[in-house]
């Protein structure tokens, strides 16, 4: 192998690109994961450099019997509805089982047959990933686009019930980090949070999720969510009560005021949620709704 994955990441914006020069995909909604083939074995990695590979074996297998000695590729790992529409909270419930819903969705690659092909336009390595990857319906699927207008696709988009769309430019080389050849929409914010402790109320075993960012390797305090976890709020609060601390893991300048700092029940950041909100102001997320989770330990 001559690559190791190191995913380019798309920055978010308010409206999607106008005007030539631009490619628009369907943001599908599940785990990020670049799969690195090598002589008919095949491994996943998330996008923070932990393995995956026993998580989804109907995937990994599809991924070895590809017709190359070796491959790098970037995509989502989606857990598919009848319609065709991706559920990211059913694709928790599958990992490690073998599932006919669970695809690898790739959207772009990095190295084919030891040729490093970063270097090449976005289009020629979409051209690759034709070539390789088969088009019958199965765990291994490729991510489609669309060189229409942004605002319209945009509003396709939205109407599907997709989490947004990601706009790329046609002659873009792979650059792995943060770049604006890549630019995300969405439909609604949705981002990955850090579970540091939760509430409990009479009423409610499970009340809120106090949530926090990584800056720069410090915690960062940015509100709870009280809303969208109550069909999984049982299975939840035995992981948060494994992981319990004495202490606060939030630094002093970071803490929540009031009742939500002395009630609170402080975990280990080792619990990874997803959580959909309309914008993230001063006071913390707004109108934040709970839609997955994950250990990532």
């Amino acid at each position: 192998m001559t690559v190791v994955y190191a995913p380019a990441l798309p920055t978010l914006v308010s409206r999607p690109p106008t005007g030539s020069g631009w490619v628009h995909e369907i943001k599908h909604d599940g785990y990020r994961m670049g799969a690195v083939v090598d002589h008919g074995t095949a491994r996943l990695w998330s996008r923070s450099d932990r393995e995956w590979t026993a998580a989804f074996p109907t995937v990994v297998e599809a991924l070895g019997r590809l017709p190359v000695s070796s491959m790098v590729l970037d995509g989502e790992v989606v857990h598919l509805r009848e319609n065709g529409t991706s559920d990211f909270g059913a694709l928790r419930s599958v990992v490690g089982k073998r599932s006919a819903a669970v695809a690898f969705y790739a959207f772009d690659v990095l190295e084919v047959n030891g040729a490093d092909v970063r270097g090449r336009t976005l289009l020629e390595r979409k051209e690759l990933l034709r070539g390789s990857i088969p088009r019958e319906p199965g765990p291994l699927r490729i991510v489609d686009h669309l060189a229409a207008d942004g605002a319209l696709v945009f509003e396709a988009a939205r109407k599907l019930g997709a989490e947004g769309i990601v706009s790329k430019r046609e002659l873009s080389v792979y650059r792995p980090g943060r770049t604006t050849d890549w630019l995300k929409t969405k439909a609604v914010h949705r981002d990955e949070f850090i579970v540091c402790g939760y509430l409990v109320s009479a009423g409610a075993p499970l009340a809120a999720l106090h949530l926090a960012l990584d800056v720069d390797g410090t915690l960062r305090f940015v509100g709870k969510v009280g809303t969208g976890f109550q069909s999984v709020s049982g299975e939840l609060l035995a992981m948060l009560k494994d992981i319990q601390l004495a202490d606060c893991p939030l630094p002093i300048s970071s803490r929540p005021k009031g009742r939500d700092f002395r009630e609170a029940r402080w975990t280990e950041p080792s619990i990874i949620v997803e959580v959909d909100y309309l914008e993230m102001g001063r006071e913390g997320l707004r109108h934040p709704t709970f839609r997955g989770f994950r250990r990532d330990d």
